[in-house]
């Protein structure tokens, strides 16, 4: 009976194969220019599963800013240009806002409740507008005395643990991604992450490295033929993996919804749940709308604050000693960096956005799908109806046109304005008006943006003013450790892979401000989320 199965499941993969291959188009204008492929699977050979967006971008420069691709039968549009980006996803975002269809990530594993796999429908935009309210740039402001807690919370870790492990070196990477999550989770849910390694936030990680590896292209075949997901138990592995991971994720984002409306303070999740938005929702659809929020300190904010110490150590030494001479003008050696420091400190600011740029955190895009009846011409060229499109950021990134030459190295200086090019200090922070590719485009473009920005650039400027980074030194050779900076983890989101380093306080003084101000776990939470409120409500 098995082997019934399986011939029955490879002679309907092949039907479907051939007619996907055969798809009739009434146009007459040429596809974009790509790489030629074989029959049948066209391009899905020549496409890598690991690093997709350097090829992308090497290919680019060949055939051009926009690409066609064809994964057997599927047509597939890369980008690698921000006009390009912009011209589509955004000016022609009424028929390029969709995703593709994903039975396992969007089906199984989610129901159809993340909303950054949702369709743009009717639904998409009701969670938009649940979410608008508390991500705006003044929502933004009203959440700085929190990440003024967690980056005092965070230099005080990265000294106390460089004390304990010498030239070791720390896992600064673990310490960053405590001190972005606990932000977020204080915010969303109310409670704070002390040592990072709460149940809560270890889930949270591994839901998270799961749904990176169902979403890379072409980890599963049913994603490009749905009708597979009709075959029995035994032919269809992929359900109950997903199942599994469904449980996990649903249950975690329950709890943490509970949690924060059981909190005696004021939070998002509080809030979000008595908007009118939500008063239909049932309790899972409402918790991942909540938790997206707070994935996203896992993702945004906690990848490029990563990408700070490798920039430093590999790229960037040019660029942190400019740094350190402006805060040290600007903040002097008697107190920490501020957000009133923010309108002198253009130069932070900057280096939060080449970080974004230089490695931006999803490298390869999220695809969009385009919707329209028929094939749309743009520049002279067809794109099919039905076609996937990716915005490919590591190229769009490297736009020269737009970013200006040496894409490749870590230059903060391109963000900042020529003596005669005036910008608005405080709308864009000092900065020009550059458009950072992380937080995507027109009706699917990253909400939380105003709120990701503002934390970055508190903790890069205190990270910077506190201390000074070398390699650590390898336990086996006694030499030190060369840092790639192109080494990055398997998976949608890119991250640097894991290294220690010693970070060194730049002299006494930052010593004695930090452990003046102590650690700062014993923060009345509750009072700094009700201050929050108030200030919200103008009152």
């Amino acid at each position: 009976m098995t082997s019934q199965y399986i011939y029955a499941g490879l002679a309907v993969f092949v039907l479907l194969l051939v007619i996907r291959s055969r798809r009739p188009s009434r146009s007459s204008l040429p596809l974009p220019p790509g790489p030629p492929g074989v029959p049948l699977i066209g391009n899905v050979l020549q496409t890598p599963k690991e690093t997709p967006w350097v090829h992308y971008y090497e290919w680019s420069k060949k055939y051009g800013p926009v690409m066609y691709l064809n994964m057997a039968g599927q047509p597939l549009i890369i980008i690698n240009s921000l006009k390009a980006a912009q011209d589509l996803l955004s000016r022609r975002g009424a028929h390029y806002s969709d995703r593709p269809h994903l039975v396992v990530a969007g089906d199984l594993v989610t129901k159809g409740l993340h909303i950054l796999l949702r369709h743009y429908d009717a639904r998409y935009r009701l969670h938009q507008r649940l979410h608008s309210p508390v991500v705006t740039p003044g929502a933004a402001i009203n959440y700085r005395p929190l990440m003024e807690l967690e980056s005092r919370q965070l230099i005080h870790d990265i000294l106390t643990n460089s004390d304990k492990d010498g030239s070791k070196g720390i896992d600064w990477g673990h310490w960053f991604e405590r001190a972005m999550c606990s932000t977020v989770y204080a915010l969303v849910y109310g409670y704070r992450l002390k040592t990072g390694h709460e149940e809560s936030i270890t889930t949270a990680k591994y839901v998270q490295a799961q749904a990176v590896k169902i979403m890379q292209p072409g980890r599963y075949l049913v994603d490009a033929f749905p009708s597979l997901n009709h075959l029995p138990g035994p032919l269809a592995p992929w359900k109950a993996e997903a199942e599994a991971l469904w449980q996990l994720e649903v249950n975690l984002h329950l709890e943490n919804l509970r949690r924060g409306r059981e909190s005696p303070a004021w939070n998002i999740a509080t809030h979000l749940s008595q908007s009118a938005e939500a008063v239909d929702m049932a309790p899972e659809e409402l918790a991942f709308n909540v938790g997206t929020l707070a994935d996203a300190a896992l993702d945004t904010s906690s990848m490029t604050l990563n990408w700070l110490v490798v920039a430093w150590l590999a790229e960037g030494a040019a660029a942190a000693g400019t740094a350190k001479r402006v805060l040290d003008d600007v903040v002097g050696r008697d107190r920490m960096p501020q957000f009133d420091d923010q309108p002198r400190l253009a130069y932070i600011m900057a280096v939060v956005h080449e970080l974004m740029r230089w490695r931006p955190t999803i490298a390869g895009g999220i695809p969009h799908r385009y919707t329209g009846a028929a094939d749309d011409d743009f520049c002279g060229h067809r794109i099919p109806a039905g076609a996937f499109v990716i915005a490919n950021h590591w190229g769009i990134a490297r736009d020269e046109s737009v970013y200006g030459p040496n894409v490749e190295s870590f230059v903060p200086e391109r963000w900042l304005p020529d003596a005669d090019e005036e910008v608005d200090v405080k709308t864009n922070n000092g900065v020009k008006e550059l458009y950072s590719t992380v937080f995507g485009y027109g009706r699917r473009v990253c909400v939380g943006q105003h709120v990701a920005r503002q934390i970055l650039f508190m903790t890069v400027a205190r990270v910077l003013w506190a201390f000074d980074v070398e390699s650590a030194v390898d336990g086996e050779t006694g030499e030190q450790i060369v840092i790639d900076p192109l080494a990055v983890t398997p998976g949608l989101s890119i991250k640097p892979r894991p290294f220690n380093a010693i970070f060194r306080p730049r002299g006494s003084w930052v010593r004695s401000l930090i452990e003046k101000e102590g650690n700062t776990h014993s923060a009345d939470i509750d009072a700094i989320l009700d201050q929050i409120a108030v200030e919200r409500s103008g009152k």
